[in-house]
């Protein structure tokens, strides 16, 4: 399977489109090359015209961290040279028209081709959609066909997984509770998907098989830490992890949108191990941005005119282990460099020194350096948690905040904004000395730290997290002061 096939397939189970009309589209196209075509003007396995398409173009661009050009001739250079972009913007604008014509594959092929399409064109597409969905023109297609090794041997127990290169990933995991509804944005139906990838970017799907996770994430510049154990690999298979493991992905969630990426990071120590005499186990430890934080060396020189946003951007991209931007404050300090500068050493010990000269603090998440201050609160939603939403157990109150306990959930993140009702929150027994600090008067509170906890055989599917007051004066100096770092 080529990589962009591969892509495709990654991209369809990502953006929630039908993978079927995916792969049969790009076929259809470019047989799963990544090239131009309409003497230029269309770019990609799509064949996309930036000028119909551009907000799809501009919305990848921001997804990856990139600045979409405005010539033709960047943005050609831009999606030949980036396989991922380009497929991602495929299966947004097939997703849409796949949308539009409500599933029917010749009102599909009349508005992506266009109104002209020859009958010859339109007949080899439909037999390329049926190869794919093994279905009529007219009907919603089926699921892709799974191809996965169901058989077992040695190690004490049976796996099924398969490289993702020999697999067509589902559309949806293999865990959903009994009973419950499968679609719709509902708490009671689980989902989830376990990677185990290595160097050259081929990931071993492991989530047929029990799994367990225990996922920390903080506020501060350290590496994130997961610990996954996968139950009852056979020998073969676990060899595989234990000698290429390089990286693992976790996904998990519920049904409908309370569903995403909880953590990706570097494999550090695979550990085996057992339960009891027949429950065989792999316990695979794991840092997020640890490579980056303790081997990101940077030795290069900028010259002169450049602010602390250029800085930090030149310091997470020329390190040995390079990192891309997440989060990055709109209120660093615009004064620009009088004179060149020469960057040797460590990439994390300049990020801190530009955070800390902005009253802001550096942290990694997902492999991303993100840039902070106290005055950035995040500009997506506030997580509204009551027990209606996910709350369990009694949200406590601490010196600077609340700590609080939720059905795992991976829309709250570091550094984003959760909603409690303070009638909820079970008040904090002062000791003598203390300061006594209320309660933020309207109920919202930053995440600072969290866990996610998950079993996708047990009881187990929780997140907590340690929160601080939004409002100025929770935390000494929190208050935004030209002369105080409020971290």
């Amino acid at each position: 399977m080529s990589d962009i096939k591969s892509l495709a397939i990654y991209e369809a189970q990502m953006q929630g489109v039908d993978v079927n009309i995916v792969l049969a589209t790009i076929e259809a196209e470019t047989n799963f090359t990544n090239k131009t075509g309409d003497q230029g003007k269309s770019l990609g396995p799509g064949q996309v015209q930036p000028r119909w398409h551009n907000d799809d173009f501009i919305w990848a661009a921001n997804r990856f961290r990139l600045n979409w050009p405005s010539t033709l001739q960047e943005q050609t250079k831009l999606v030949l040279n980036n396989d991922q972009f380009a497929t991602a913007v495929a299966v947004r604008v097939i997703g849409k028209t796949w949308r539009a014509s409500k599933q029917n594959f010749r009102e599909f092929s009349l508005i992506y081709v266009g109104k002209k399409i020859p009958d010859w064109d339109y007949q080899r597409r439909l037999k390329i959609y049926q190869k794919y969905a093994g279905g009529g023109a007219g009907a919603s297609a089926a699921p892709y066909p799974s191809v996965r090794d169901s058989t077992g041997g040695g190690g004490g127990g049976s796996q099924s997984s398969g490289l993702i290169s020999d697999i067509e990933l589902p559309s949806t995991n293999y865990g959903v509770v009994a009973n419950s509804q499968r679609n719709g944005n509902v708490l009671y139906g689980r989902r989830y998907r376990v990677f185990v990838a290595n160097s050259k970017g081929t990931a071993l799907d492991v989530s047929d098989l029990r799994c367990t996770f225990d996922i920390r994430k903080t506020l501060i510049p350290q590496p994130n830490f997961s610990t996954v154990t996968v139950y009852n690999l056979n020998t073969e298979t676990e060899n595989q992890v234990i000698n290429e493991g390089d990286s693992i992905i976790v996904e998990a969630g519920y049904e409908g949108e309370q569903y995403g990426l909880i953590f990706r990071g570097d494999v550090v120590q695979p550990i085996r191990g057992k339960d009891d005499g027949v429950t065989y186990k792999l316990t695979i430890n794991s840092l997020d941005g640890d490579r980056f934080m303790n081997s990101g060396f940077v030795a290069f020189s900028v010259s002169k005119g450049q602010t602390a946003r250029t800085q930090i951007g030149e310091v997470a991209s020329r390190a040995r282990i390079p990192s891309q931007l997440g989060t990055i404050s709109n209120n660093l300090q615009a004064a620009q460099l009088t004179r060149g500068k020469v960057f040797f050493g460590a990439a994390k010990d300049y990020l801190r020194q530009l955070a800390q000269s902005n009253a802001a603090t550096f942290y990694l998440e997902d492999g991303k350096v993100n840039v902070i201050t106290a005055k950035d609160y995040p500009p997506n939603e506030i997580v509204d948690l009551a027990p209606e939403s996910g709350l369990i157990e009694t949200p406590m109150q601490t010196d600077f905040g609340v700590n609080f306990k939720c059905l795992l959930n991976p829309r709250l993140k570091i550094n984003s904004l959760v909603r409690i009702n303070n009638s909820l929150i079970q008040a904090q027994t002062f000791q003598f000395g203390q300061v006594p600090r209320g309660l933020d008067a309207s109920g919202i509170y930053l995440i600072v730290g969290m866990r996610h906890i998950g079993d996708t055989r047990g009881d187990n599917w929780y997140t907590e997290c340690e929160c601080v007051s939004q409002a100025g004066g929770i935390i000494p100096g929190l208050m935004v002061s030209t002369t105080v770092n409020p971290w």
